[in-house]
């Protein structure tokens, strides 16, 4: 992938949320509060199904460690920090073991 395509897919994906923020009328109050609880309960169903093996169990334990260090920063409501956080748990790990 080139820095060009990734730029121009950057510029439509911001490009597309302002312009929805901009041209787009607010959501009625009762909207809002139900579409700001979905994310973080989309993404535990991902995380959880992302963890088990089907037939074999949980995963290897250096990315139970990285769930680990993203769930610790989770709070922060910041994806990158989470990310950030979840590749360090998993080099800490494979540094200990």
């Amino acid at each position: 992938m080139s820095w060009e395509l990734i730029a121009v897919l950057a510029a439509i994906t911001y490009g597309s949320r302002i312009a929805a923020l901009v041209l787009l009328p607010s959501m009625p109050r009762d909207i809002r509060r139900v579409l700001d609880r979905m994310p973080p309960a989309l993404f535990a169903g991902l995380a959880a199904h992302s963890l088990v093996i089907p037939g074999v169990g949980l995963v290897e334990t250096p990315v139970l460690a990285a769930t680990a260090g993203a769930i610790v920063v989770s709070p922060l409501r910041s994806l990158p920090i989470c990310l950030l956080a979840g590749v360090a748990a998993y080099f800490v790990w494979g540094m200990i073991a």
